[in-house]
């Protein structure tokens, strides 16, 4: 189950950093080089996410941070499929880079501590996780292809959020 929610995890990061210039373009007909701020902003958010996690780690349960992220991964793809707005759109991506920020890291230790005993093959099993982020483009590029629209691949990405979501119950 952890291994599947990396896949996601990094399936969502790659996904977002391709399809949220494309959203921008679509929805708002921006051009490359404006569309293009959507990947520094996410980055940024992710960043501030990275620094703040660990502060909020410190306080918090992992499982109560990881069910927080995942909500504000749910409301950033509810963003992204409801709204138009250059402003509101800029909201999504920041709360999706916020949100997928600490997932890795708890999911990982998560892991590591569901068996102690065998961590070295858990450890390798979780970084396999990361060709999430060669499957997730190619179904998004199939579901945008198919929807002629980046909804498509929004509708991807919100699969993977769901399955973190589904994935809270499992945390220890």
């Amino acid at each position: 189950l952890m291994f599947v929610g990396i896949m996601c995890h990094v399936g969502i990061d790659v996904g977002t950093n391709t399809t949220a210039p494309k959203i921008l373009m679509e929805r708002l007909g921006m051009d490359i080089h404006a569309a293009a701020f959507a990947t520094s902003l996410y980055f940024i958010f992710r960043t501030v996410g990275c620094l703040t996690g660990s502060l909020i780690l410190a306080h918090w349960t992992p499982k109560k941070f990881f069910v927080v992220s995942v909500v504000l991964m749910v409301a950033s793809m509810a963003g992204f499929l409801l709204f138009d707005s250059k402003a509101l759109l800029y909201v999504s991506i920041a709360l999706v880079g916020y949100g997928n920020s600490n997932v890795f890291s708890i999911l990982f230790s998560q892991a590591l501590l569901s068996m102690p005993q065998r961590q070295n093959e858990v450890s390798g099993l979780m970084i396999m996780g990361l060709f999430g982020g060669t499957v997730f483009p190619l179904l998004m590029g199939f579901a945008s292809d198919a929807l002629h629209s980046q909804t498509g691949a929004l509708l991807v990405l919100a699969v993977g959020v769901f399955y973190l979501l589904f994935l809270f119950t499992k945390l220890k």
